[in-house]
């Protein structure tokens, strides 16, 4: 479109471009019209300045005022098993959202049969399932809303790692990942140290304990929890133009059997165990990943077992080189019509998480010194489950 010269100046920076669609392209000129703006520069420019004063600079206070911002009730470490078994007992036939295979879920061949990328670590998914148990018990009800879920869940695991970074064991074992982070020695700045607890807080929420996928038909959702069949989910008071309604959740079958394992690390931590904790899972923990949630990832499960059958990986590039082949092969039997390329970036990305929950389950080890191998298994598949 043809407009007036603008007379906006803008200091040393890098030049973007990408593609508008047509509707919002529409909208961008209404604004620029009824605010007499010169161009559509101006008004990206100035919605960019106005979000980020709404939802960054506002955030930009001491870390120890938001760190003591906590709601009245928080995850204590322990669940009421018997009580929780009694509640969702009561859960009758639903019109459950059903799962959507991982590829159309990221609306990608590469995300085929693996957990998620940014599903990096187990144990945050296992904490989430306690607070959503514990909430079911509190609220005398088998069904939480999702939202609800999030701000509880969120406020209890900011509180479960700033107890862990002040325990005996916080050196032993690494187990922030997925997790918010409320503070780094390696920022300059209260509010730097804030936006890393917003962008964490909201990997934890969105990632693991669930989201509304945008732009589908009817109300569908994604997140570590529900993705792994641990949580069934429901929409109540649901408007078909909008598109739009309450999303609640539940423990699933498997999800249940999950909470009922303790975990020594949060029982620790919670002072329920005086004990300091040789793992981060428990035996019974291991087996059911290795029963439960990793078949519900068809690649991940084959190769992940293809890894265990190794007594020893040299480095990490031997674990990328296979994973390459053997999910090329996976991908051709699955998607013949379709045609994967796999960048290094990505290969890089889901092979070392494979490995990585691997030795979260304790079943490799490795120099805690070294980036990149040797890795040594320590337990057969046999010993997992």
């Amino acid at each position: 479109m043809d407009h007036d010269k603008s007379n906006f100046r803008s200091s040393p920076g890098s030049m973007l471009n990408f593609f508008v669609e047509s509707s919002l392209l529409e909208k961008i000129t209404e604004i620029q019209r009824n605010e007499n703006l010169n161009d559509e520069r101006e008004v990206i420019i100035r919605a960019i300045q106005n979000y980020y004063k709404k939802t960054i600079s506002d955030y930009a206070r001491p870390q120890e005022q938001f760190e003591d911002e906590l709601p009245r009730t928080t995850f204590d470490g322990s669940v009421d098993i018997e009580r929780l078994e009694k509640l969702l007992a009561e859960i009758g036939p639903e019109n459950f959202i059903e799962k959507l295979p991982q590829h159309q879920i990221y609306n990608s061949i590469k995300s085929a049969g693996m957990m998620h990328r940014l599903h990096t670590k187990i144990l945050p998914v296992k904490f989430s399932l306690l607070c959503l148990s514990t909430m079911i018990v509190e609220q005398n009800n088998p069904w939480v809303d999702l939202n609800d879920l999030k701000s509880y869940a969120l406020e209890s695991a900011r509180i479960f790692i700033k107890n862990f970074e002040s325990s005996p064991i916080r050196n032993k074992f690494k187990i922030k990942s997925g997790f918010p982070m409320s503070k780094s020695g390696d920022l300059k700045t209260d509010h730097d140290s804030y936006l890393l607890y917003i962008r964490s807080s909201k990997r934890f929420t969105e990632e693991f304990i669930g989201r509304k996928l945008q732009k589908r038909n009817g109300i569908q959702i994604g997140g570590a929890c529900f993705e792994m069949g641990l949580i069934l989910a429901k929409v109540t008071n649901y408007d078909e133009k909008k598109n739009s309604g309450k999303i609640e959740v539940t423990l699933s079958e498997s999800g249940k059997e999950f909470v009922s394992y303790k975990n020594r690390i949060i029982d620790f931590v919670y002072g329920h165990l005086q004990e300091e904790p040789s793992s981060i899972f428990t035996q019974q923990e291991r087996g059911f990943y290795f029963r439960k949630i990793l078949p519900e990832f068809k690649f991940e499960n084959e190769f992940a077992e293809y890894l265990t059958g190794l007594e020893r990986i040299k480095h990490t590039s031997d674990i990328k080189d296979d994973f390459t082949e053997q999910f090329g092969e996976w991908c051709k039997k699955e998607f013949s019509d379709r045609d994967v390329s796999l960048d290094p970036n990505t290969v890089r990305i889901y092979s070392n998480n494979i490995m990585n929950r691997l030795m979260e389950f304790g079943v490799f080890s490795k120099d805690p010194k070294s980036r990149s191998g040797p890795y040594t298994r320590i337990k057969s598949l046999n010993d997992m489950v």
